[in-house]
């Protein structure tokens, strides 16, 4: 049982997470190559399999996907069960660190945006529980936390909603608790 030991878990949610590592990982919106284009745009269709009709667009220069295509992709994968064998970057939270002990085995799961997260980690580090907040030395350096703005059709909000759901049944009470 973690509670009995020092566990920290930082979540993010989960669509703003795919969302994200859409637009660092795979995304045609850049007129540069993103690092790791060519490694994990490959590997997402070739855990898709040969029998779907997605392909990459190649006209930059570098493989990519559009928004709709890796929504496509990452359902289909789902659809198929292999979901588990997603990169970190696109791997599910609750089939990550949460498989093999779910959130309320951890001593502490937050989010980034949670003011405290920082003293709560500082907590579990030095063992104590008389770090607080109250002289700001506890401020997350925020990043990955801003709010996606970003347009999507409802087909992909339908994928989105279906792709997330069990990491919304697992995390959700987490999210809600910070939010």
């Amino acid at each position: 049982n973690f509670k009995n030991r020092d566990s920290f878990a930082l979540i993010r949610d989960p669509k703003e997470r795919i969302v994200s590592a859409w637009k660092s990982k795979v995304t045609c919106n850049t007129n540069k190559e993103i690092r790791g284009h060519r490694i994990f745009v490959p590997e997402l269709l070739d855990l898709l399999g040969p029998s779907s009709n997605i392909t990459a667009r190649t006209d930059k220069g570098f493989p990519c996907l559009d928004l709709s295509d890796y929504l496509a992709v990452l359902s289909q994968i789902h659809s198929q069960g292999e979901q588990g064998s997603l990169n970190s970057h696109f791997l599910p939270q609750h089939l990550g660190c949460f498989r093999d002990a779910p959130p309320a085995m951890w001593k502490v799961v937050t989010t980034i945006s949670d003011p405290n997260a920082l003293c709560y980690l500082k907590s579990i580090v030095s063992r104590s529980a008389n770090v607080s907040n109250t002289d700001g030395g506890c401020q997350m350096l925020k990043s990955h936390i801003r709010k996606a703005r970003f347009n999507v059709t409802k087909e992909d909000e339908i994928i989105l909603d279906r792709i997330t759901r069990e990491e919304y049944e697992m995390l959700g009470a987490y999210l809600e608790i910070t939010a």
